[in-house]
C-alpha cells in the first residue's frame, strides 16, 4: 500500500505538470489546429511513458502506473488525433519493455483510449469544459473498473486474483481521485480558454467599432475588424498607430480627455475622427478602464454619429428659418399697417403740395420750397410702396407673361444700373412655362436683386441672370421643407462679389437691415423682393460664402390656363 501511495503521488505530480504544459500548448495552438492536437498527443504519451519508467512493480514483467488516467483524459478532452498519438507512443513503449504483462498493458491502454473517446464523442465542447467533480469521478471509476476487468480477463486466474487483491481496492479508491484532480485542472483551463475566446470574439467580430488604448501613451493596442472597416486602415496598421493620429483635437487636449476616462469621471465623449481617406467623421466614444494581463487599458467603443449631427444641424437651421419666417411675418404685419396709414397721409401731402405749387407760380422761392416738399413726399411714398410690397399688401394686376420677355424688356435698364466695369450676363432657357404676376413686380424684383449684386462688387465683376423650368419632387423638398412640390419657373441672379457670412444671411431679408454705410439706402430692397416672391406664392433660396459671391434663386409657380383670373388683387399670403 505504501509503494502504491508513493507511485500515486509521483503520478499525480506528473499529471499536474502535464496539465500545466497542456494548457500552454492549448493557449498557443488551439484544438482546431492539427499541430496542437499532435503536440497534446505527444505530451500525454510522453508523460505516460515517464510514469511507466517509475511503476509499481507487482512481479517480473508486471507493472502498474498512471497511464490509464493520462490516456483516458487525453481522449476525453482532446479527441482521437491526440489520444491516438498518445496511445501509440504508450503501447510502443510498453511492448518495448516486454514481460508477461505486456499484452495486458496494451489492452488496458486501448480500454482507456476507447472509453475516453466515447466520452469525448458524447459530450459537446461546452459540456466538456464544464464537467463537475462528481462527473469526473464517475468517469475515472468507470475507466478503472474496466481496466481491472481487462486485467482479470487477460491474466491467468491465480495471477489475476493476486493482483486484484493487492491493488484492486487502492485503484478503485485513489485513481478516480487522480482523475478528478487532473480533470478539474484541464476543465478550468478549457473554461478559461473558452472565456478568452468568447471575449476575443466579442471584441474582434462585434459590429461596433472597438479599440484598446494605452492611457499612458495613447497608443492603440488592439482594434477590431469593425474599426479597420470604419477607419480604412488594417488592424495591423491601427495597432501601430496612436489615437492622436485619429482624433482631430490638439494632443494636449486629447491627453486631458484620456485622464478623464482613466479617472472614470467621464465615460462618454464626442470627437471628430480622421479616417484613412482623409475624411472627418463625428463620433461618440464610450470609454472605460479594463485590465489585461495586469496592464491597465482603456476599452473604447466608437459610434459614428455624423448623420445624427448633420440632422441636428439641419434641424437647428430649420428652427432658425422658422423663427426668421415668424419674425418676418410679424414685422410685415407691423410694416404693412404703418405703411398703409403713412401712404394715406403722403397722398394728402402730395395732393396739397401740388395744389400749393399751382397757386405759387408768381413766387419762385415759394414754388421751389414747395417743389422740395413734393419730392420728399414722393420719396416717402416710394418707401411706403416698398413696405407694402414686403408686407404683401401691394395692389397688383396679375397678367400671364413670359419671364424671358419681361427680362429682355428691362435688360438695358439693368445694364445702365450696373454701370461701367460691371458685366451683365443673360442666360435664358427657351420655351419657359408661363407665369401670372404683375409685370411691375418683375421689374421691382430684378432691379432690387441686380442693385444688391452691384453693391456687393467693386469696380469690376459680373452679374449672371438665368431662367429655367424645374419640377420639384417630394424628395427634393425633404431637406428644404419650406419648398412645396410642383412646377416652377426659376429666376437666378448671381454675382462674384464679396459674399455674406451665415449671420448676415439670416437677416438679409429683414426690412431696414443693410450692410451699407448710413445714408446709403434704407435697407428695403431685398425685403421688397421677399414680399413680392411670397405674394406670388413663390420661394427664394440664397447661397453665399464670404469672398465667393452670392446667388439668389427665385421659384415662381407655373401658370396653368385653367386657373381663375383676378384682375386686381391685394393678397396677404
Amino acid at each position: 500500500m505504501m509503494m502504491l501511495s508513493i507511485e500515486l503521488i509521483f503520478n499525480l505530480a506528473l499529471l499536474v505538470a502535464l496539465s500545466v504544459i497542456s494548457g500552454f500548448i492549448a493557449q498557443r495552438w488551439p484544438q482546431t489546429s492539427r499541430r496542437g492536437l499532435l503536440l497534446q498527443g505527444v505530451l500525454f504519451g510522453s508523460a505516460a511513458i515517464v510514469g511507466m519508467l517509475n511503476p509499481l512493480v507487482l512481479g517480473p514483467g508486471l507493472i502498474f502506473d498512471g497511464r490509464s488516467v493520462m490516456i483516458s483524459l487525453c481522449g476525453l478532452f482532446y479527441g482521437p488525433w491526440a489520444a491516438g498519438v498518445a496511445a501509440l507512443l504508450t503501447i510502443g513503449a510498453r511492448l518495448e519493455m516486454g514481460g508477461t504483462g505486456a499484452f495486458t498493458g496494451v489492452m488496458t491502454t486501448i480500454t482507456a483510449l476507447v472509453l475516453g473517446l466515447l466520452a469525448h464523442h458524447r459530450l459537446t465542447p461546452n459540456r466538456r469544459s464544464s464537467l463537475a467533480a462528481g462527473e469526473l469521478y464517475l468517469f475515472g471509476l468507470v475507466v478503472h473498473l474496466a481496466v481491472l476487468l481487462v486485467m482479470h480477463l487477460t491474466f491467468p486466474p491465480e495471477i489475476a486474483a493476486t493482483i486484484l487483491k493487492r491493488v484492486g481496492l487502492p485503484i478503485i479508491l485513489l485513481y478516480p481521485l487522480a482523475t478528478i484532480l487532473v480533470g478539474k485542472i484541464l476543465v478550468d483551463q478549457a473554461a478559461l480558454r473558452a472565456s478568452e475566446r468568447n471575449y476575443r470574439r466579442l471584441f474582434e467580430v462585434h459590429a461596433a467599432v472597438k479599440m484598446l488604448i494605452d492611457p499612458d501613451t495613447g497608443a492603440i493596442v488592439k482594434a477590431n475588424h469593425a474599426a479597420a472597416a470604419f477607419y480604412g486602415w488594417s488592424r495591423e496598421q491601427l495597432g501601430e498607430m496612436n489615437i492622436k493620429q485619429i482624433n482631430t483635437l490638439p494632443p494636449e487636449q486629447i491627453e486631458e480627455e484620456i485622464k478623464k476616462a482613466r479617472a472614470s469621471s467621464r465615460v462618454h465623449f464626442e470627437f471628430k475622427h480622421r479616417r484613412a481617406d482623409g475624411s472627418i467623421r463625428d463620433v461618440a466614444v464610450f470609454s472605460s478602464k479594463t485590465t489585461m494581463s495586469g496592464r491597465e487599458l482603456l476599452h473604447s467603443i466608437i459610434i459614428d454619429i455624423t448623420e445624427q449631427k448633420e440632422a441636428e444641424r439641419e434641424q437647428q437651421k430649420l428652427r432658425s428659418q422658422l423663427l426668421q419666417a415668424r419674425q418676418m411675418e410679424a414685422v410685415g404685419r407691423l410694416a404693412g399697417g404703418v405703411a398703409h396709414e403713412f401712404n394715406n397721409m403722403m397722398t394728402v401731402v402730395l395732393s396739397r403740395a401740388q395744389m400749393a405749387m399751382d397757386h405759387a407760380r408768381q413766387n419762385p422761392q415759394l414754388e421751389e420750397d414747395l417743389s422740395e416738399i413734393y419730392k420728399a413726399a414722393e420719396r416717402s411714398a416710394g418707401l411706403t410702396r416698398q413696405l407694402l410690397a414686403f408686407a404683401r399688401k401691394q395692389l397688383i394686376i396679375p397678367q400671364v407673361l413670359d419671364l424671358n420677355t419681361a427680362v429682355e424688356n428691362i435688360k438695358q435698364l439693368l445694364t445702365n444700373l450696373l454701370g461701367e466695369g460691371l458685366e451683365l450676363q443673360w442666360h435664358p432657357e427657351p420655351k419657359l412655362w408661363p407665369l401670372k404676376l404683375d409685370p411691375s413686380q418683375i421689374e421691382q424684383l430684378l432691379l432690387n436683386l441686380v442693385e444688391n449684386a452691384r453693391d456687393a462688387m467693386g469696380e469690376t465683376g459680373s452679374v449672371r441672370i438665368a431662367t429655367a423650368n424645374t419640377t420639384l419632387q417630394p424628395a427634393d423638398c425633404a431637406e428644404r421643407p419650406w419648398l412645396v412640390p410642383g412646377e416652377y419657373v426659376l429666376l437666378t441672379v448671381g454675382d462674384n462679389g464679396r459674399g455674406m457670412d451665415r449671420e448676415t444671411q439670416l437677416k438679409i431679408f429683414d426690412p431696414f437691415f443693410t450692410t451699407k454705410e448710413f445714408g446709403q439706402g434704407p435697407g428695403l430692397g431685398l425685403a421688397t423682393v421677399y414680399g413680392i416672391v411670397k405674394q406670388n406664392r413663390g420661394f427664394i433660396d440664397l447661397e453665399s460664402e464670404p469672398d465667393r459671391g452670392t446667388t439668389f434663386t427665385v421659384y415662381l409657380p407655373r401658370h396653368h390656363e385653367e386657373e381663375p383670373v383676378n384682375e386686381r388683387q391685394s393678397t396677404d399670403h
